[in-house]
């Protein structure tokens, strides 16, 4: 049999499958993912029914993580990740790991979050003091502040979109950039950046935005990508994304 042939008769993903817990209305993750995964790597997605951006809705979406993080199971998956950054974060650190720990319960295999797996990006990268952007309201990035003080980081201030989480994912890559730029160069003392929407197109913007300001920049989604193929055994395989990928 050539290898080609070989090749064909291999199970799509047959290099390993990640699979992506996503409330409702994400999309981003499936628009973006797909241009820096490696060959033969799959996203399964499962979706969460998400009521409103409050408390009680994202509630709501994490008492329905477990039970889509088993059936990401049934579809091939080798690492399960809960793909909502507010979901993750809004109760703090030790509810975080209890999901994480709850969704391997449920699907027998490594879990992941995405306020873990942000931080575990910024220690990769060094950084201790966070300029977060977001398209988030006061309220909600009381949430995201609190939660990266309580594991350690201080937060020199926060860069807002001009739009909402409704619409910010219109938003081009090249103005997510601008926006970042310009609000780093109000934050001097800040030693990163950290995007934690995934609503946002940032894998574009990410190499943009380090180059014009020189501190990494860490999105949700990337660091995602980088910690789901570090599970899978396929760390720095893919295209790389930023200074973040040249730390595997």
């Amino acid at each position: 049999m050539s290898a080609a042939a070989a090749e064909e008769r291999r199970s799509p993903g047959w290099r390993g499958r990640i699979g992506i817990v996503q409330p409702s209305p994400g999309v981003m993750l499936e628009y973006e993912w797909p241009r820096w995964l490696p060959d033969d790597v799959l996203f399964p997605v499962a979706r969460v029914a998400m009521r409103d951006a409050t408390a009680v809705g994202y509630r709501g979406v994490v008492e329905q993580a477990p039970a889509a993080a088993h059936e990401l199971a049934k579809a091939g998956a080798g690492v399960v990740a809960f793909a909502c950054t507010i979901g993750s974060v809004f109760e703090g650190a030790g509810p975080e790991a209890e999901l994480v720990e709850r969704m391997t319960a449920a699907s027998g295999l490594p879990a992941l979050s995405l306020g873990s797996t942000s931080l575990a990006a910024l220690h990769a990268v060094g950084a201790s003091r966070i300029a977060v952007l977001t398209p988030y309201s006061d309220a909600v990035n009381g949430w995201v502040g609190g939660y990266l003080t309580e594991c350690g980081f201080a937060v020199e201030g926060f860069i807002s979109t001009p739009v909402d989480i409704v619409t910010v994912g219109n938003l081009p890559s090249a103005e997510i950039a601008e926006i970042a730029v310009q609000g780093l160069a109000r934050l001097t003392g800040a030693d990163a950046l950290w995007i934690p929407c995934t609503a946002i197109r940032t894998l574009d913007a990410i190499e943009a935005i380090e180059g014009r300001s020189g501190l990494p920049a860490i999105s949700a989604s990337q660091a995602l990508l980088w910690r789901s193929l570090a599970f899978l055994d396929l760390a720095g395989a893919g295209r790389p994304c930023g200074r973040l990928f040249q730390t595997t």
